[in-house]
């Protein structure tokens, strides 16, 4: 949620822009009413966040009334923090701070925290938000394709191992796919620091699974294999290509293949809370061919509301004399 008005006319790049207290407060109700709905549904399964987009898009006291509510119903804030050098130029020139010491200042920087991204932190910006016990959520492969950038989680390893991977949204790159997030996460911090020792399959692998659980605030209910947590278990055939062949000694080389090799289409079932969701390779809860034709449908609705809403603008450039 932001408090930016749906038009803003006569801004320019750079402008410090505006803050509409009443779309803030708009944005939130319709926020709390989703969290009351959904939070806690399908016998837990479901938990809600509140998100506000970045400490540049929120005034002081819709941010500070936010925090105050995650902690009324014990749960996380996701955002968007130090995520560009448009947020960094926003807040010094509406708080004379950059995002993560302003954010101290306030008392954001702790465990309801997720921050995500970090793109324009610096390492002593980095482990600030670590020492406070706040998560980071590391999206190499969107920040890699949209930015060319190799986020700073190394720098937050060395203070805490609340970092989980995240995939972004699917437009940012293509996808998301763990599998991939895990590669990318390993190959492009080995590059940034021109050594292939940091991020071995072995800790890439537990940022996709135990510590990434532990960063989002559920490591009690999921991210391993362990009496009292969620039954929540992929099964990876090994007979698959990529994937053999399986050498377990004199080392093993299973987990590196995971990381490095694996696609995704190697998981042969998917099990939720106990319940099995696919078999085989196959869905069992959603007809993957009318999804698939589905998505095809729509993908192409939203091509041409693309289209006609760009030749509208063109036309409407071209009768200001804008062209």
């Amino acid at each position: 949620m932001n408090q930016m008005p749906d038009k803003i006319t006569g801004l320019k790049v750079g402008d410090l822009y505006p803050l509409d207290p009443a779309v803030g407060q708009h944005k939130l109700n319709m926020a709390l009413h989703l969290f009351e709905k959904w939070h806690g549904a399908e016998d837990g399964r479901i938990t809600c966040l509140f998100g506000p987009q970045g400490p540049d898009m929120l005034d002081k006291g819709l941010l500070l009334e936010i925090k105050a509510l995650a902690e009324k119903y014990d749960t996380m804030i996701h955002m968007h923090v130090a995520q560009g050098d448009r947020e960094i130029h926003q807040m010094v020139k509406r708080y004379n701070q950059r995002s993560i010491q302003w954010l101290d200042e306030i008392g954001y920087l702790d465990q309801r925290l997720l921050a995500v991204h970090l793109t324009e932190a610096t390492r002593e910006e980095t482990q600030l938000l670590a020492k406070r016990g706040a998560s980071m959520i590391l999206c190499s492969g969107s920040i890699g394709i949209i930015d060319g950038i190799v986020p700073p989680a190394a720098e937050f390893l060395e203070v805490s191992h609340r970092l989980a991977l995240g995939s972004d949204q699917a437009p940012g790159n293509n996808c998301n796919n763990m599998f991939n997030e895990m590669k990318f996460t390993a190959i492009l911090n080995k590059c940034k620091a021109k050594d292939p020792r940091p991020f071995p399959a072995w800790r890439v692998l537990r940022l996709a699974t135990s510590d990434g659980a532990r960063a989002i605030g559920l490591g009690d209910e999921i991210g391993s294999l362990k009496p009292g947590k969620k039954a929540d278990i992929i099964l990876v055939d090994l007979n698959k290509p990529a994937l053999c062949p399986a050498i377990f000694q004199p080392v093993s080389n299973v987990v590196p293949n995971l990381v490095y090799s694996a696609t995704g289409s190697e998981v042969d079932t998917v099990i939720i809370d106990g319940r099995v969701i696919m078999d085989q390779g196959k869905l069992t809860t959603v007809d993957e061919a009318l999804a698939i034709q589905e998505a095809h449908r729509q993908g192409r609705l939203v091509a041409e509301a693309a289209q006609l809403g760009n030749q509208n603008i063109m036309a409407l450039m071209q009768a200001n004399n804008q062209l």
